[in-house]
């Protein structure tokens, strides 16, 4: 098989309660490069990425990709294209549920994941990795009693619902300025058109990206685009015009050099001869 390991710690059908129902979860870990998709899935999956790093492609309109690192929780829904894929060098594992429900959608949305985000980045020194970990060991011993697997299950959901809470104000005008970017790359769009959205001064805007996520919000943009650019390189047959236009680049050769400085090749050569490691 093409991974070192899956362990399976559930997988028969389990109803919790009216609300949500609980499918399948385990443990995977991966070798470099493994890979599972396009597929969809039927109910909501979610995984924890417990050491390592990989991949996300979201089959949307854009053909978003995450890069995805440790400590780091990626929700895929129900109905959508997605591929996922370990790092060649640092291939990951991760944890997962499988669950669904009425209850599901409104118990996700609390824990922070919306349409435009499916990543939550647990910074709760370890809180809420433990929950999900105590939840998935435990199921076995406690199959047979639902009223245990679903107190743990939404001790889990607790424990991230708590840590979004402790989320400061600084973090918010990031997460809003993300949004905005994830919404608007592909227009004509600058710093201060940002920060006007935000109601906050530019420099202000600058120094909590610098804080939250080490680069500057331009920097950010700018990777944003290349990101996307990568991705319709890899999965459409647009030309190289037509994509520096759909991702926001005035002009071609811009975007030419921009994809040269970032990626050390052109966008023509890349199309060529991709490299599933590529990543800024």
């Amino acid at each position: 098989m093409d991974f070192r390991g899956i362990y399976d710690f559930f997988n028969n059908t389990t109803t919790l309660s009216r609300a949500l129902t609980l499918y399948y979860g385990g443990w995977e870990i991966c070798k470099s490069l493994h890979t599972f998709g396009p597929a969809i899935r039927q109910h909501y999956l979610l995984h924890y990425v417990t050491k390592g790093k990989g991949k996300l492609w979201i089959n949307d309109s854009q053909n978003t990709c995450y890069e995805i690192g440790e400590n780091t929780i990626f929700l895929i829904k129900p109905g959508v294209i997605t591929t996922y894929t370990a790092d060649k060098d640092e291939p990951w594992e991760y944890c997962w549920i499988c669950i669904d429900g009425y209850d599901v959608p409104d118990i996700l949305r609390d824990c922070g994941f919306s349409e435009n985000n499916l990543l939550f980045f647990d910074k709760s020194e370890g809180k809420v990795r433990n929950a999900l970990l105590k939840f998935v060991f435990s199921c076995r011993r406690n199959k047979h009693n639902k009223y245990t697997m679903l107190s743990l299950l939404y001790n889990f959901f607790a424990h991230m619902k708590k840590e979004l809470k402790k989320e400061n104000v600084k973090s918010i005008y990031v997460e809003r300025a993300m949004d905005y970017i994830f919404e608007n790359y592909n227009k004509n769009i600058t710093i201060a058109d940002i920060s006007n959205y935000l109601n906050i001064d530019r420099t202000y805007l600058y120094r909590l990206f610098k804080k939250e996520c080490g680069i500057s919000p331009q920097k950010y943009l700018l990777n944003f685009r290349l990101r996307v650019a990568v991705n319709k390189l890899e999965c459409t047959q647009l030309s190289i015009m037509e994509i520096a236009e759909l991702c926001g680049f005035n002009d071609v050769s811009s975007f030419c050099h921009q994809f040269k400085k970032a990626y050390n090749d052109t966008p023509l050569n890349y199309r060529k001869y991709p490299r599933p490691d590529l990543s800024i």
